[in-house]
């Protein structure tokens, strides 16, 4: 399969959902100890990947220092999830009945200066470098509303964006060679609302490619599971 020739200094890793902390100005939002500690407040297993990964890539990585239940940094500042009221069905009080000025103090605090900082960050890449590579890092539950999620590893990208297409299909052929099994836009739609999304309307095909690894957390205690697909990775970019 072909490499993508990219330098270290190329690369921008992120990891939105990286925390469950909430800050202690906001209580618990009502939550639970057990709710705060599942899937619906952060992607468990994701912050540790990242970390590897950039440290791999000699890249930096940012990190989402609150849960998702504060402000969804995976999602665009109009959109009604980026303060989850109900989070995968569970309804979160702490955020219900936000008048529009607690929003938009809950997102100038927690939203605004860390996607201004990994956009800022992208820009100066192509400006010196001329192109980024974005790899956002994230889990998902091997179960949802009764369903079974097998694969071991989702890539999400943009279909119509044909590096983004060709490193996708070179890192699920690399994970195959592991053993590790690899869907293509799963478990969501690698064009559906998010900040590689978001990023792609900004950006230039030609100079922005944004890349989504989301791993099964049945998957991320194993180390070798998860080095594999780090290494996958590692070896289609031929750093």
């Amino acid at each position: 399969m072909a490499r993508l020739k990219i330098a270290p200094t190329h690369v921008v890793v992120t990891c939105e959902h990286a925390s469950r902390r909430i800050p202690t100005s906001l209580g618990s939002l009502g939550l639970g100890a057990r709710a705060l500690a599942s899937h619906i407040a952060w992607d468990r297993g994701a912050r540790p990947a990242a970390t590897a990964l950039a440290r791999r890539l000699s890249a930096p990585v940012y990190h989402g220092r609150y849960s998702r239940l504060v402000v969804d940094l995976n999602r665009s500042r109009h959109q009604p999830k980026v303060i989850p009221a109900i989070a995968f069905g569970t309804p979160v009080p702490g955020n219900r009945a936000l008048t529009g000025e607690e929003r938009e103090r809950r997102l100038a605090r927690y939203y605004d200066p860390w996607r201004l900082a990994v956009e800022e960050a992208i820009a100066d890449r192509i400006a010196h470098q001329g192109r980024c590579l974005h790899i956002s890092v994230h889990s998902f539950t091997p179960r949802l509303a009764g369903q079974r999620r097998r694969p071991n590893v989702g890539l999400l990208y943009d279909p119509a964006r044909a590096t983004e297409h060709r490193v996708a299909r070179a890192i699920r052929h690399d994970c195959a060679a592991y053993g590790v099994s690899v869907r293509m836009n799963y478990p969501y739609r690698g064009t559906a609302d998010g900040f590689t999304t978001h990023c792609r309307k900004r950006f230039p095909a030609r100079r922005y490619v944004g890349l989504e690894i989301e791993l099964n957390q049945r998957i991320v205690r194993s180390r070798r599971t998860v080095t594999a697909v780090l290494d996958a990775v590692v070896g289609v970019l031929n750093v």
